[in-house]
């Protein structure tokens, strides 16, 4: 109920003419217009209050009233209206206090920017002092004494405390969202994800809309390019400038000056940043026509982050381009590969099939034609895969002449791809053709997303066929993949039960004297089960020299000879000499020799109970290491036998310079050997030839009595094979062949 019920009307509000009172323009203005809520019971005060302010402007901006008859009402407004800068109050409505209750819950409710004035009809009625000091209000008035100007000057004083608080408040908070910004801004993953954050936060800052977009030009002058827009731009995003509609923003945006302070022209408000090396950076946001100060002073602050946050960014970029690119080749790397395959594998709705591809000759076309004509080559290969119609995703070139291709598993074929690695290409004028090993692999449910296993995976593809099927193009499938596993497997194994000998045995296999057939050495054979079966030396030698444990079995070998060999002297038995098999890979390792000596000696053997065997490959490759480790044994007083001779590598050169004692006839001259054809055969050449050389003879793979006689005819001493017996565990072999 009103308290001025019964007041005439000209003590509710005297609105005097009064000299200097605003114009009021026949258009309503477009700027945004303050807003004051009028909060009374009585529908005659909102009239005149409607009748004094009508048209009046303060701070060069118009005024607009919003109206409410009661608290409730006045609630109802304000969650209809943003930003209303003064709120008119009676003192006394629905209730004597509810004026004053509503203050209070205005308060309350977190509304501190919005400035209060107090309105009474009956001044004694709740005293002035006591409300100023509870109450967060700007001015309490009665009705009688706000004339026209009287109220203008209050609502311009409040207004502008108002506008002062907001512009501090506004600052306080933009500046809040400049700190959290920078943080979330500079932990963006690329330049697409920061220019979308600055977008965003731009539009919190102006209080608009993201309706706008972001342009990067680079330092080259090349085209602008939108890489991220919102709103009614977002179709753009990704394509140049130039897709826009004609019309004056493209040009806006070309003109730009190159300050970090803002433009507002058009209906748009624009920013430039710049910074090395990522070019320049520019926004453009839908903002219409002005800017306060105070958000001019918040954006040059926001650039300032901003600038920083692009060059950091672009410094990302480019070392993520580092990353990813082979500097050499400016194409994929491993890197970049692994990125595809984990986004592949992601995506288990496509069958997809990499493969590893090993140009084998890459090495000795560096060697015979340079490395600038290599390089030449190797683009070359890479062009053509780039160009393969296999749905590649991905080629990429991931080591000295490897590459990695991801692709269809329909498409990616064996047969075409080895005849893009294996083609002649002319290169710097020359004409150069490879020698290529491939290795493909399909993916499939198996590896899940596991970017790791699938990695493994196609490693040991490529490593499988490179050793059994070099210089070919295979699919690596579920038999392949079942004999790399158990390789795996051994090695493993091998690695475990190396050291200490576990799952190991030697055997020693009789040489026998053609002419009496005494026993007169034997050599030392390994022997190894795992997993309760045998399994050949021809399996587990090469994986035990390619993970360097040769050493380790050569040292049990010595172990067990010289266990055998001080058991044989205890029993009165005569010496007999015992050969051992060294790995080339030992050979080749620092001070072997004189750690094999002091093996050989600490087992109580000595050069009349043990003598070594080297492959004739190993020999006749003239590393000058190796031939320096065997010619410490040899001046140690060992003996030294040549194994395998005749398989291929031999060099006659080669023999003067290196330190042998014995050759031994390789099974594959043995073979075919005949009386009647005897002096014919190649053996015969070899036995010709260690007597002129005065080296002895030892005939391996003798398994019938034709080829004991043939051998016998043609003055071979000494031989061995099935036919004078098979290997036998070493505490057998006197028993079961009768040595004394």
């Amino acid at each position: 109920m009103s308290d001025t019920s019964n007041a005439p009307a000209d003590d509710l509000l005297e609105f005097a003419p009064e000299d200097g009172a605003p114009d009021r323009p026949g258009t309503p203005s477009a700027v945004r217009p303050w807003y004051v809520l009028v909060v009374d019971d009585d529908e005659d005060v909102h009239a005149t209050t409607r009748f004094a302010l009508g048209g009046a402007r303060i701070l060069g901006r118009p005024v607009e009233l919003i109206h409410a008859h009661s608290a409730a009402e006045a609630w109802a407004r304000l969650g209809e209206v943003k930003d209303i800068a003064v709120a008119l109050i009676d003192v006394v409505m629905e209730t004597p206090d509810a004026g004053l209750r509503l203050v209070r819950e205005l308060r309350e409710a977190g509304l501190r920017e919005m400035r209060i004035v107090l309105r009474t009809g009956q001044p004694g009625y709740a005293p002035e002092v006591s409300v100023i000091s509870s109450y967060e209000i700007d001015d309490y008035r009665t009705k009688s004494e706000l004339t026209q100007t009287r109220l203008l000057t209050v609502l311009t004083a409040t207004i502008r405390a108002y506008d002062q608080i907001r512009t501090i408040s506004r600052s306080r908070a933009g500046l809040e969202m400049i700190v959290e910004s920078a943080t979330k801004l500079f932990t963006r993953t690329n330049l697409e994800l920061f220019s979308r954050g600055v977008l965003t936060q731009i539009a919190a800052l102006l209080r608009v809309p993201p309706n706008g977009l972001v342009c990067v030009r680079s330092l080259a002058g090349a085209e602008i390019m939108i890489v991220s827009a919102a709103g009614g731009f977002a179709q753009y995003a990704g394509r140049p400038l130039s897709a826009l509609p004609d019309g004056p923003l493209v040009d806006l945006i070309a003109d730009l000056p190159r300050h970090a302070d803002p433009v507002v022209e058009g209906g748009f408000m624009m920013m430039h940043f710049g910074a090395e090396p990522g070019g320049e950076l520019i926004a453009v946001i839908e903002a219409g026509s002005e800017i306060a100060d105070a958000d001019r002073t918040l954006l040059r602050l926001f650039a300032t982050n901003i600038a920083i946050g692009f060059e950091n960014q672009a410094l990302i970029d480019r070392l993520d381009h580092m990353a990813h690119v082979d500097p050499v080749f400016d194409v994929p790397n491993l890197n970049a590969f692994e990125t595809a395959l984990s986004e592949r594998l992601a995506d288990d709705q496509i069958e997809c099939r990499t493969a590893l591809v090993h140009l084998e000759s890459h090495a000795s076309i560096v060697a015979g034609y340079g490395l600038r004509v290599a390089r030449s080559y190797l683009r070359a290969i890479y062009a053509a895969l780039a160009e393969y119609e296999m749905g590649a995703l991905v080629v990429a070139m991931i080591g000295d002449g490897t590459f990695a291709l991801i692709g269809d598993a329909s498409r990616l074929d064996p047969a075409r791809l080895h005849a893009i690695v294996t083609a002649a290409y002319k290169t710097d004028g020359v004409e150069i053709a490879s020698t290529a090993t491939s290795a493909l692999l399909d993916l499939d449910a198996a590896f899940g997303d596991d970017t790791a296993a699938a990695m493994r995976a196609l490693a040991a593809a490529l490593q499988h066929v490179r050793r059994t099927r070099r210089n070919e193009s295979v699919v690596f499938d579920a038999t392949m993949r079942a004999e790399s596993d158990r390789r795996s497997a051994l090695q493993r194994e091998l690695k475990r039960t190396a050291p200490d000998g576990e799952g190991f045995a030697v055997h020693l296999q009789p040489k026998i004297e053609i002419a009496t057939g005494r026993v007169v050495g034997a050599e030392a054979l390994l022997r190894w089960r795992y997993d309760g079966r045998a399994v050949s030396p021809a399996e587990f030698i090469p994986i035990a020299e390619a993970t360097g444990l040769t050493e380790a079995l050569t040292d049990f070998v010595v172990t067990e000879v010289g266990r055998w060999a001080r058991a044989r002297a205890k029993s009165g038995a005569t010496p007999l000499p015992v050969a051992v098999n060294l790995s080339p890979i030992d050979l080749g390792r620092q001070g072997f020799a004189a750690r094999l000596i002091e093996r050989v000696r600490g087992a109580g053997l000595s050069p009349a109970t043990i003598e070594f065997e080297v492959t004739e490959g190993v020999a006749m490759q003239s590393t000058p290491w190796a031939i320096g480790q065997l010619q410490i044994l040899k001046d140690s007083g060992f003996r030294i036998a040549l194994d395998d001779f005749g398989t291929g590598y031999s060099s006659l050169g080669n023999f003067g310079d290196f330190p042998i004692d014995t050759l031994k006839i390789d099974r594959k001259f043995i073979t075919p050997l005949a009386v009647a054809h005897a002096q014919e055969s190649l053996a015969a050449v070899i036995l010709s030839m260690t007597q002129s050389l005065r080296v002895g003879c030892v005939a391996e793979g003798v398994e019938t009595e034709e080829q004991c006689k043939a051998l016998q005819l043609l003055g071979c001493e000494v031989a061995q094979g099935y036919l004078f017996g098979k290997p036998a565990d070493i505490g057998e072999f006197d028993a079961l062949f009768g040595v004394k």
